[in-house]
């Protein structure tokens, strides 16, 4: 072969190869453009540690306020809606790591959980979990009265859900890792316990009931009616993949489902999985999502198929310490987007779509370099019948509104 042909062959390549890349650029400007839009609102640009965020209703308006906390230092604020002015929660806890709203004492307005003293380098200590009382004008008054529920170590992820089926929610509590259990293994199992609120809230401490004990390094939880028999289930991301709990099923008080595996064969903590959701695809197809594996870079999307253990796909795995996940019909048209984001550089929050006649998930980037995603939140807040996205930065100090336009 003579060095014309080789300058050829090359030049060949090269054009190729561009002519992928532009194809591939179309394809995603293309499913933009087919895509709903959406206006970028800063609610906050000094939430230093942010770590979760929640949407409720918490000045009894009939809007959804966005609920925000930090782990270190320690904030919790509230963000009124439509204007979103900034209201601190006053309260006297350190180490914030979650909250979940639910009107605890029937009063008719918002109160919250909350899990804090969080440390994951002290298995042995903290992990208190208290219910914040609204005081009724939160505008007004910023002291929300703080009331003992339980500590176990590590609480991480808690989460209110009706798990009998009696129109009344219980406290979900998801410790991290077991008491005493240290990197790089883990290797203690933590509880998964439930607590019903008791008729009297003035009890030193409430009685809770451990559904599980078996799993390590439980980083996720989601809530969902999986069987739809009107009592809430729990999806569960750890070590071991993806589990399912159900009350009172197959004859078991606590039923459990290993459905999804997890990223396996590499050693700890690289393993598992790490946020987890669930939806529906064209005609009704159930998936779950993960982010894998701990604070992992793979967005996975799992399958019923012909065995026990669902089938794993990577569409994505070009996240960066994975540490947001939720799943939402963002477009109204009964099919469920993924929504994922991660916490280190390069920073981006990213929406997974699969339109009705592919099997392909398309990637719509959110923000590209904004915000170092830490938690998540869906919810209408402007009242348009679409779906809003929240979301909280923690290396990036923010919290911002992605306000859904439609099309």
């Amino acid at each position: 072969m003579d060095n014309s042909s080789k300058i050829w062959i090359i030049v060949r390549f090269r054009v190729a190869i561009m002519f992928g890349a532009l194809l591939t650029a179309c394809q995603v400007a293309d499913a933009q453009r087919d895509f709903i839009s959406f206006e970028r609102i800063v609610l906050d640009d000094q939430m230093l540690g942010g770590y979760g965020v929640e949407v409720a209703d918490v000045d009894r308006d009939g809007l959804a306020d966005v609920i925000a906390l930090a782990t270190n230092p320690a904030q919790l604020n509230w963000y009124k809606n439509p204007g979103w002015e900034k209201y601190p929660i006053r309260t006297a806890t350190q180490a914030n790591i979650d909250v979940a709203s639910h009107d605890v004492d029937n009063d008719g307005d918002i109160d919250l959980a909350l899990a804090s003293s969080f440390r994951l380098d002290a298995s042995t200590e903290g992990g208190l979990i208290h219910w914040l009382e609204n005081p009724g004008d939160p505008i007004l008054n910023q002291e929300w009265q703080l009331h003992y529920i339980d500590e176990i170590p590590a609480s991480h992820r808690i989460k209110w859900g009706d798990l009998n089926g009696d129109e009344k929610k219980e406290l979900i509590n998801l410790p991290i890792i077991g008491i005493g259990a240290s990197q790089p293994e883990y290797d203690v199992d933590s509880q998964l316990k439930a607590y019903s609120i008791p008729s009297n809230l003035s009890v030193d401490r409430w009685q809770g009931i451990v559904l599980d004990d078996s799993l390590q390094l439980s980083h996720g939880m989601s809530v969902t009616d999986w069987d739809e028999d009107g009592r809430q289930d729990i999806l569960t991301a750890s070590f071991y993949g993806v589990h399912l709990f159900q009350l009172a099923t197959r004859g078991q008080s606590v039923a459990r489902t290993w459905l999804g595996v997890g990223k396996q064969g590499a050693e700890r903590p690289a393993i598992g999985s790490s946020e987890v959701g669930e939806g529906v695809i064209a005609g009704g197809r159930r998936y779950i999502a993960t982010i894998e594996p701990w604070h992992g870079n793979e967005v996975v999307v799992y399958t019923k198929g012909e065995s026990t253990l669902w089938d794993r796909t990577v569409i994505d795995d070009q996240i960066a310490n994975g540490h947001g996940l939720l799943v939402a019909d963002l477009n109204n048209d009964n099919i469920d987007e993924i929504i994922a984001g991660g916490r280190s550089q390069p920073y981006q929050l990213a929406i997974y779509h699969r339109p009705e006649n592919s099997s392909l998930w398309q990637r719509i980037g959110l923000d590209e370099g904004g915000i170092a995603v830490s938690g998540l939140a869906v919810n209408d807040l402007n009242g348009d019948g679409y779906l809003d996205i929240v979301a909280i930065g923690s290396g990036t100090g923010n919290v911002i509104y992605y306000e859904n336009i439609g099309r």
